[in-house]
């Protein structure tokens, strides 16, 4: 039986997917955030606390759930994807795309030849997507992120490459990018995003972001995003024992969870 990507059949059919963040090596606390009605839960091997054997269990979990388990990979480096996929992710995304050569270099690991260079081993990926034809096996998400000032130049030819799934914006490095700090919503900020957004999807190709709060995700929603990462575990842990600090001390912290 052919594999249909839970994610893409979303898309596909106008639908707009909602997820988690995973920064704590913990498959207790994704196998919960799966049950919530998430559409995916992202394991964050870049900035989270997560090394390989930890996201092996952590990848369990989630398979339990149905919600669609994604890895953001440390860098773009073949092995890292393609190590990966093997365990079963049903998509990576990718970091600090810049051009056309970096897009292509994080797609062709993840497709076996002719379309790519991708090793054949799917020890557990056979198992998760049922086939060990590489055909199937690939109809994985390959999700590069735009986070700097290079990729936003080079943004034409890097939607031009053939097998990018989606974009994913990294907003703390995309307002470093722009001379901002993390967490701006300035309007040169919401303008940028907009213009990613609307370039990309012009082209066919799915857009998601990165936020930590619900207001925040909401917003990115109505304004068309295909997919909006809700929160991210580690800030909305932080916040929520601050929320309830305050309901002793009647003061806040701060108006809402970080990104990480």
């Amino acid at each position: 039986m052919s594999f249909e990507h839970p994610l893409t059949k979303t898309w596909s059919q106008g639908r707009q997917a909602v997820g988690g963040w995973a920064t704590i090596p913990s498959s207790l606390l994704v196998e919960i955030a799966g049950r919530q009605g998430l559409d995916y839960v992202c394991i964050d091997q870049q900035h989270g606390m997560i090394d390989d054997s930890s996201s092996i269990d952590m990848l369990q979990a989630i398979s339990v759930t149905d919600a669609v388990p994604l890895i953001r990979v440390r860098w773009n480096e073949p092995a890292a994807i393609m190590s990966a996929l093997d365990a079963g992710a049903l998509g990576v995304i990718v970091p600090m795309i810049e051009t056309a050569d970096d897009a292509r270099k994080a797609v062709q690991a993840c497709r076996y030849p002719p379309h790519g260079q991708r090793s054949f081993g799917p020890v557990r990926a056979r198992d998760v997507i049922g086939s060990t034809d590489p055909r199937e096996l690939e109809k994985i998400l390959c999700i590069i992120m735009i986070e700097t000032e290079q990729a936003i130049s080079n943004l034409d030819e890097v939607l031009a490459v053939p097998g990018v799934d989606a974009l994913y914006i990294g907003p703390s490095d995309l307002a470093l990018a722009l001379g901002e700090n993390p967490g701006s919503q300035s309007e040169t900020f919401n303008k940028q995003v907009s213009e990613i957004r609307q370039k990309a999807q012009a082209q066919g190709t799915a857009v998601g972001i990165h936020t930590a709060h619900g207001d925040v995700a909401k917003r990115y929603l109505d304004e068309g995003f295909n997919f909006v990462t809700l929160y991210s575990d580690a800030g909305l842990f932080a916040w929520a024992i601050n929320e309830h600090q305050a309901l002793i001390s009647g003061h806040g912290r701060d108006n809402g969870p970080s990104s990480y």
